[in-house]
């Protein structure tokens, strides 16, 4: 069954566009070498699908599609198990025949081979020995040579660890519930069927195990996203937030992740929007519309620990950390970039991987979940995301050894004499009450509802009105408007 629907994979909305192939009719010898070079798969997306009854116009699907006819499904099937004998090793997809916009459409799901590399004939319909290694490059099939071969080879060579078999672990180590968490998810086709299938079939169907059938394993990326046991085999695979109201660690607040790793980062998102973020809104005489800016962008924050979750070597025992320090926050993973990234293209930002990716079926599972965008996508949004909210850009911070990693988020320059903090625990007495409310002011104008929701309190106390109503009358604060609807600002006169 396929990982998700057609319909997602059809338009592109999952599914980046060099992993499609869209044909119009079974094209043996097209599909063949196609077949080989996702099986391949040189660039680490884990294969490829190739659609059989849809018309390609200028690398996009023409809709509605055409389909092809019930009738000859058997035939090409049977037609496409005698071809897949010309690809060395024996590979062959996995087939779906799935109904889309009324018509019948025929989908072979190829994943990454266990074999690699991989070649197929020239021509299928008559040389069995002239053969050729093929690969991806870009949207098109090409035939590997020179560089391009021995890259294959050496590609061929490693296996990503999220993507290798585990042999301490058992398929009941696997949750039932998780994985058809994920179908649904994703709207795979397999969920509905999955609630009457046994675990290890449901696990099978999405590639999660290895090894012969007397003798699966799961795969460790099986492991960390639908197990609940994940802290058995990764006891370090966690997401650590430390909030630190000052550089010495006084009143520091910690939340500590664990459990699948797709959870882990939507919670600690979840809890970071709730208790860190926070926004303003600025108003400006010589504009109309009024601005809206936030400490820290929460788009920017999503890909830095996204990225940090997907590109972790899961083999070192170090926990992903994110630390909120007064002015700055810091997102350290381990280890640190690709040695192609050189030091200037670190100094500009531009944090392109030229290498392998270290786990790209856990990349593939957040991309469909929505965890994370495609690939070297996620910094441009990083940068793009801070300009917009008008906030410094990101420091990438990291040793001559390449050891570990820490991208650095100035806070918004509004946002400098604010602390942030969670549950404040004592009560504040007047003084200190007096000293928060000038800090806030002297980032700019504020509400009293501002001023009360950046303090971390849901009402204004009466012992915080009295102190800005004293403050008004000491001549510190000034009020513009009337009542509750009046803004506070600093007396600087």
């Amino acid at each position: 069954m396929l990982p998700i629907s057609i319909e997602l994979i059809i338009l592109g909305q999952e599914v980046e566009s060099s992993r499609i192939e869209y044909k119009k009719n079974w094209n043996p010898a097209e599909c063949i070498r196609t077949i080989c070079a996702f099986a391949n798969d040189i660039e680490n997306q884990d294969g490829g699908y190739i659609i059989i009854g849809v018309e390609e116009r200028k690398g996009r699907p023409v809709l509605p599609v055409a389909g092809i006819n019930p009738d000859e499904i058997d035939d090409i099937e049977k037609d496409l198990l005698n071809k897949c004998h010309f690809i060395d090793p024996f590979y062959f997809p996995r087939i779906e025949v799935c109904d889309y916009q009324g018509k019948k459409l025929l989908v072979l799901w190829v994943t990454a081979g266990e074999e690699r590399p991989y070649r197929a004939s020239k021509d299928v319909f008559r040389e069995q020995s002239n053969k050729a290694y093929y690969i991806r490059h870009g949207s098109q099939t090409i035939q590997a040579d020179g560089n391009m071969l021995k890259e294959l080879y050496e590609n061929s060579a490693r296996k990503p660890f999220d993507d290798r078999e585990n042999p301490f672990a058992v398929v009941d180590d696997l949750s039932l519930t998780l994985m058809r968490k994920y179908l649904h998810s994703v709207e795979s086709t397999l969920y509905e069927m999955s609630a009457n299938m046994d675990p290890a079939v449901v696990a099978d169907n999405m590639k999660l195990l290895s090894g012969p059938r007397e003798y699966r394993h799961p795969r460790n990326v099986a492991l960390m996203m639908f197990s609940d046991k994940i802290n058995d085999f990764f006891p370090y695979a966690r997401i650590e937030v430390v909030i630190m109201d000052d550089p010495s660690g006084y009143n520091m607040t910690e939340k500590v992740f664990t459990g699948p790793i797709q959870y882990q980062l939507s919670d600690a998102l979840q809890y970071i929007s709730n208790n860190i973020i926070k926004e303003m809104v600025i108003k400006d005489d010589s504009q109309i519309e009024t601005i809206r800016a936030f400490n820290y962008p929460l788009p920017a924050i999503k890909e830095l620990l996204a990225n940090a979750v997907y590109h972790r070597s899961y083999q070192i025992d170090e926990p992903v950390t994110v630390v909120f320090m007064p002015n700055w926050i810091e997102i350290k993973s381990f280890p640190g970039l690709n040695r192609s990234i050189t030091k200037a293209m670190i100094e500009r930002c531009e944090i392109r991987s030229m290498g392998e990716y270290r786990n790209r079926r856990i990349g593939n599972f957040l991309k469909e979940l929505h965890l994370t965008e495609g690939r070297n996508t996620g910094i441009p949004r990083v940068l793009s995301s801070l300009e917009a909210n008008g906030s410094g850009k990101p420091v990438f911070i990291t040793d001559e050894e390449r050891q570990s990693l820490t991208v650095r988020i100035p806070i918004h320059e509004r946002f400098r004499t604010m602390v942030c903090r969670v549950n404040p625990g004592q009560r504040k007495n007047r003084d200190e009450l007096r000293r928060e409310v000038l800090s806030i002011l002297s980032g700019g104008p504020r509400s009293r509802r501002e001023i009360v929701r950046e303090m971390g309190y849901s009402s204004i106390s009466r012992t915080l009105s009295e102190e800005i109503e004293s403050m008004i009358k000491e001549g510190l604060v000034v009020a513009a408007g009337q009542g509750r609807a009046s803004r506070l600002a600093l007396n600087r006169k």
